[in-house]
């Protein structure tokens, strides 16, 4: 098996580790991760200058999105040379096996993949397979891979998007639906000894902890900064624990958050240790609630509070289609509470202003909303639990829905 993925952001490379995790028991593995600059260079622009993020929303809709995706495509197939000859040696060097997997979650790398299988399949005389996984509820048609023997996404309703685009486009397109492939350390029981997240908001003394991961391309610093330090002179209850990459970007950042009282900064100098050291948060921490994105994180929602990962979600802002169609997904399954909603699901969006927003997450302590959000006995509705969408077993389905698909009962002959 070879695991691909694309330093844009720490989303690919989170689901990536939840797939090697979870894969068939000794199955050998390779991490093949993308050294091209430039898709980390886009993704911060993209994410972070107002032009640059009016460009890129433009790129995602409509005549745009289809000139964007041409282009983009020529330009990865342009550029062939290096993967090809990375993933060639890997196979010729790999012992035994008749069928080699590539597992990509990110659309560039899975193009580039697609481009070059035929030839790698005649160049090693083995079988190779392009499996992707979509990582955000999104169907843009950049995640439409041509080469692709199978493709998982999080909900029908992307799916159906897919499969009616592959079709006027003439692309061979398979595609599941399983729920979206998280950490098994997340989706564990919360143990015994570490309490019941929801009492925190049914005292009025406790220690309410607050998980702030900085997203890779360390967007909305600012606002992350102005809503801490409200929160704090809101209430001394909270304690504030931010994850945040060492880089030229974040040193101001870091050594602010450093200054404030009851705020832990746990600094990573990778994506691959921001990854280490978020999952270590929430194994030795009861954490109560998460200010994030709506990027990958937003699937967190899709397994209960009595889970170690199920804090409930306060989204900033939404950069990009993806992050606006995750939110989609959480309001199809009524898992998102708007301002004025009577719900009470397992996310919030945050007002625009950070010291309004101070104040709206107070409000949900004061009102009882977060003691709702994570109460234990806290359910889906059926509607949800039928759809095949929720829960935290979507890296296992992975797995099962490729080996069956491929007619495979074990891995001992897949390199």
């Amino acid at each position: 098996m070879i695991f691909t993925y694309a330093p844009a952001g720490l989303g690919h490379l989170r689901v990536t580790d939840a797939l090697v995790e979870s894969r068939p028991k000794n199955s050998p593995y390779i991490l093949l991760g993308s050294i091209d600059r430039f898709v980390t260079w886009i993704h911060r622009f993209t994410s972070i200058n107002p032009i640059g993020k009016f460009i890129f929303l433009k790129s995602q809709y409509g005549f745009f999105e289809d000139l964007f995706v041409l282009l983009y495509r020529k330009f990865l197939v342009f550029n062939l040379k290096t993967i090809h000859r990375q993933i060639r040696d890997i196979i010729e060097r790999s012992p035994g096996g008749d069928e080699v997997w590539i597992i990509a979650t990110h659309f560039g790398m899975a193009i580039q993949i697609g481009a070059i299988k035929q030839k790698l399949i005649k160049e090693t005389g083995r079988m190779v397979r392009l499996i992707v996984q979509v990582t955000d509820d999104t169907s843009q048609h950049i995640w439409c891979i041509r080469g692709s023997d199978l493709t998982f996404v999080p909900s029908k309703y992307v799916k159906e998007k897919f499969v009616t685009y592959a079709k006027t486009k003439g692309i061979p397109f398979e595609c599941e639906v399983i729920p979206y492939p998280l950490s098994t350390m997340l989706t564990k029981r919360i143990p015994k000894g570490m309490g019941h997240r929801h009492k925190a908001f049914t005292e009025t003394t406790g220690t309410i902890k607050i998980a702030v991961p900085i997203s890779g391309a360390a967007v909305g610093l600012g606002y992350l900064t102005t809503l801490i330090r409200e929160l704090g002179a809101l209430s001394k209850r909270f304690e504030f624990w931010v994850l945040v990459k060492k880089s030229p970007f974040t040193e101001m950042f870091i050594s602010a958050m450093t200054n404030l009282p009851r705020t832990n900064v746990l600094v990573g100098k990778n994506d691959i240790e921001m990854i280490t050291l978020y999952e270590l948060l929430y194994e030795k921490n009861l954490i109560h609630l998460e200010v994030t994105k709506p990027s990958e994180q937003s699937f967190k929602a899709i397994i209960t509070p009595s889970r170690l990962g199920g804090s409930a979600l306060l989204f900033t802002a939404p950069v990009g289609r993806q992050e606006i169609e995750n939110i989609d997904f959480l309001e199809r399954h009524g898992l998102l509470s708007t301002v004025g909603s009577i719900t009470y699901p397992r996310a919030v969006t945050l007002l625009d202003d950070p010291i309004n927003a101070a104040k709206q997450i107070w409000e949900g302590v004061e009102s009882g909303l977060f003691s709702r959000m994570t109460a234990n006995n806290f359910s889906f509705s059926k509607s949800t639990l039928e759809s095949g969408e929720i829960g935290g077993d979507g890296a296992t389905q992975f797995w099962k829905k490729t080996l069956r698909k491929f007619g495979k009962k074990e891995i001992g002959r897949i390199v």
